[in-house]
């Protein structure tokens, strides 16, 4: 789940739009809220669309979005008996689901916000269910089918008469062969993603005691700190390595002036540095 604001606010006094997408079915919500809701406002709403719906989720990815931090929602989770996980910074793969959702979402909005002027929160039930009506390539069908084991009956099929639902054993054994080959399809999908993602990579490590450069730019607070953020240089330093956190984070040896910074950093942040007195570069006062 994931919050997207920055909407003009409609009549109804709705400026945001809560997105919520299971992980296995691709199927999504769009909750059309005011970003200045309460928490126990959004969790009766969240009961109210989710729950009553498909019931208690057994984990959720999310965002640090304050609303999802906060001791109330943890505590509300766990007395729901649901895990919250949420995603850090560099690791795309835990909330990509719900960006890449938002995409697409935002792509419906714009596009019935000019085919049909006026308020966008009227188009937006339409839009959730084109989106759950869609092909996904990754889980070889739609959402709708995904969720509820059938094609969603639309004015084109209307003329369509005499459908019969067979219940018994059957239903039960060609709905796990669905879950079976969409799970399949999810893992062919993710596979061909993270082979595209690595032969672009090229791992990078570093050794306690090493030098290196880091890049300013404002992710990683640098660019905020320094007045001149547009005069600076890309990066700065070298700076030596005191400690390796973990297989893409690395402990810096900040200068004073950068003391108010957390001095952890990927190592996307990070450039190798080859001694050269020459090469010292510090963030001037301009």
């Amino acid at each position: 789940m994931d919050f997207v604001s920055g909407f003009p606010r409609t009549q109804k006094g709705y400026d945001s739009i809560w997105v919520i997408v299971d992980r296995l079915t691709k199927s999504a919500h769009f909750l059309p809220v005011n970003v200045k809701y309460s928490l126990e406002r959004l969790v009766e709403l969240y009961i109210k669309e989710i729950v009553r719906l498909h019931g208690i989720p057994a984990s959720i990815v999310l965002d640090r979005d304050p609303h999802f931090t906060s001791n109330f929602c943890n505590g509300l989770q766990f007395a729901l008996g649901t895990k919250l996980k949420l995603s850090s910074t560099y690791h795309p793969q835990t909330d990509g689901q719900s960006e890449r959702t938002i995409q697409s979402l935002e792509d419906l909005l714009r596009t019935c916000v000019l085919d049909q002027p006026g308020s966008w929160d009227s188009t937006l039930p339409l839009i959730e269910f084109t989106y759950n009506n869609s092909f996904h390539y990754s889980i070889g069908m739609a959402p709708y089918e995904a969720l509820y084991g059938r094609k969603c009956r639309t004015p084109i099929g209307w003329f369509e008469t005499g459908e019969n639902l067979v219940l018994g054993p059957y239903v039960v054994q060609e709905t796990t062969e669905k879950i079976k080959r969409i799970r399949e399809n999810m893992r062919t999908t993710q596979s061909r993603q993270k082979s595209y993602y690595d032969n672009r990579r090229k791992p990078v490590e570093f050794q306690e005691g090493d030098h290196v450069f880091m890049r300013v730019v404002p992710t990683t607070g640098i660019g905020m700190i320094l007045k001149t953020r547009k005069l600076t240089p890309r990066f700065i330093g070298p700076y030596p390595i005191l400690k390796r956190i973990g297989p893409v984070a690395y402990q810096i040896a900040l200068p004073p002036l950068l003391s108010n910074l957390h001095n952890v950093f990927h190592v996307s942040q990070l450039r190798k540095y080859i001694g050269d007195p020459s090469h010292v570069i510090e963030p001037d006062w301009i």
